[in-house]
């Protein structure tokens, strides 16, 4: 999961992971690319964060919003991530020691379990 510093860069690069979201609290609307950096852009110049704050883009292209550094509040869902099983907290793969799965020790840094390959 890839932490940003502004909305902006968030969209931007969850525009490379989908196509359309909606926003997580109402199926009501569907943002495309070009409606999702807008949202970004009055949002990032009328609300910046503090510096203890980022914004997290999931592999499949949904923005979360991380305000104290663990709980993440999913903001935009993507269109195309509808089953992406999304954390409800920051966890870098460097705090990962054990594999949630199997339990077998796993490799600082790596995104996957090397004995049951299930996706850390």
């Amino acid at each position: 999961m890839e932490q940003l510093d502004t909305l902006v860069k968030a969209a931007e690069l969850a525009a490379s992971r989908a196509k359309n979201w909606r926003y997580a609290y109402s199926d009501n609307e569907v943002y495309d690319r070009v409606g999702l950096l807008g949202i970004a852009k009055v949002n990032d110049d009328e609300n910046p964060i503090d510096e203890d704050s980022i914004y997290v883009v999931s592999p499949g292209g949904a923005i979360g919003f991380c305000e104290d550094g663990e709980d993440i509040d999913w903001l935009f869902l993507s269109g195309s991530g509808a089953d992406e099983d999304l954390p409800a907290t920051l966890q870098t793969a460097s705090q990962i020691n054990f594999c949630p799965q199997c339990g077998s020790a796993v490799v600082p840094g790596a995104r996957f379990c090397g004995q049951c390959g299930k996706a850390l």
